[in-house]
């Protein structure tokens, strides 16, 4: 498939919109993705290897509509040393994907794209921390990378590392700008008009020869559909913005039941991890959920730690959040916490050469030591080995490449327990 011409100029100096930008490109392996964490890149590679083995292609266009142009900031949270910031733009997306038999699913839509940025607090030290060389992808502390990477020799300036994009996803979006208002009521009215001059034309030329050149019966003609037009294409117009809203509001019914639950599992969460944000816990599951979904080998994945999957989810090429994920069930155990959420998705499948696309709900239950604080930076590709302190690339590596130890994701963060399909 050819390259869909990009009909913006991102701005260089935002961070959301380089995003954007660079977004359709990685997923084909055309463009490096810069500005995103680790765990995104690391998603993005296990699907583009999974595109490849089956012969799929995806294309994205993504384009800000003007309704809100420039970036609106949402919530932030913290921990320790960093702060997540929410920012949305509304777009025209639009995607085909082909599979290996030429079928196509082509869509168009208006969707609200939500990025999160993780940034550095100010004034916090953080030259501890790991971070993986953007040259080289070897994990090492940042305090060494600002003096030269020990395995590259690429030095660092700390904007060099940060901001980075930690989760993103779209959302249908129902709501139109002016123009695009505009357009709407004139794909009626101007037909509506252009019906009546031809309803009233006939309804003239069976009155006879002498009814079609009296000036009053031209006039009605004329003047007629020009002030009947408005009157029946806005109200055709209404209807449709009606019906729009309604199958729109019918397909989000299923999701309903997550409205407020976010809320209470967070403020009940903070008893035990007072820095535990639900925004953080979404973007880690969805982000969990995708490196699952695209791996072929689930027993190398350290952040799973249920069941064999058997090939369960071995056709899915594509898989878009859908806005909605409630929180279920909680259960303590220590300084453990099992928590199960139900998440809505947009998932597309190829088999035998045909796509096709399926909306899906999913429980997937989390586990955590929430003893140990949240690092919203943490990440598989980073990790900082317990027994002797060596860091290490966790997707490479089932246990310490320098001590052989053994290395438990839920002693940091959240690993997934159970995966299933409702």
């Amino acid at each position: 498939m050819e390259n869909v011409k990009k009909n913006w100029n991102p701005n260089p100096d935002n961070i959301y919109e380089r995003f954007i930008d660079q977004l359709d490109d990685a997923i084909n392996g055309e463009k490096e993705l810069t500005d995103a964490d680790q765990d995104i890149k690391y998603a993005i590679e296990l699907q583009r290897k999974r595109l490849e083995k089956k012969n799929v292609k995806i294309r994205y266009s993504i384009t800000p509509r003007g309704l809100l142009p420039n970036t609106v900031k949402l919530k932030q949270w913290s921990d320790n040393h960093y702060t997540c910031q929410n920012g949305v733009y509304t777009c025209a997306f639009e995607r085909t994907i082909q599979g290996s038999g030429g079928h196509r699913l082509h869509g168009k839509y208006k969707t609200t794209f939500y990025e999160t940025k993780t940034d550095v607090t100010g004034g916090q030290n953080v030259e501890d921390d790991i971070y993986v060389c953007p040259n080289c992808g070897a994990p090492t502390p940042i305090k060494d990378l600002l003096n030269g990477c020990p395995y590259c020799s690429t030095k660092f300036k700390m904007d060099d590392l940060f901001p980075k994009i930690s989760n993103y996803y779209f959302l249908r979006d129902y709501s139109r700008t002016k123009s695009e208002m505009l357009l709407h009521f004139l794909k009626f009215i101007i037909p509506s008009g252009i019906i009546l001059f031809f309803v009233g034309l006939i309804s003239i030329i069976f009155q006879g020869k002498e009814a079609l050149l009296r000036p009053e019966t031209f006039l009605s003609l004329i003047c007629g559909p020009i002030f009947m037009a408005p009157v029946l294409g806005g109200t055709l117009a209404v209807y449709a913005l009606a019906i729009n809203l309604i199958l729109g509001a019918i397909g989000t019914i299923p999701m309903m039941g997550t409205i407020g639950s976010a809320r209470r599992f967070e403020n009940y969460m903070k008893k035990y991890s007072p820095e535990f944000s639900f925004e953080y816990l979404t973007g880690k599951t969805i982000s969990l959920m995708k490196m699952i979904f695209f791996s072929d080998e689930h027993e190398n994945l350290p952040f799973y730690i249920g069941e064999d999957l058997n090939g369960r989810f071995s056709d899915i090429v594509e898989v878009l959040y859908r806005g909605a994920m409630g929180y279920k069930t909680m259960k303590a155990e220590g300084d453990y916490v099992h928590v199960t959420v139900v998440v809505f998705l947009e998932n597309t499948y190829e088999n035998d050469g045909v796509v096709k696309k399926k909306n899906e709900k999913f429980e997937v239950t989390l586990v955590k030591n929430v003893s140990v604080p949240i690092q919203y930076t943490f990440s598989v590709k980073k990790l900082m080995c317990p027994n002797c302190g060596g860091s290490f690339d966790a997707t490479k590596n089932t246990k310490c490449p320098y001590c052989g130890g053994t290395y438990r994701v839920e002693d940091s963060d959240w690993a997934v327990e159970k995966i299933v399909k409702k």
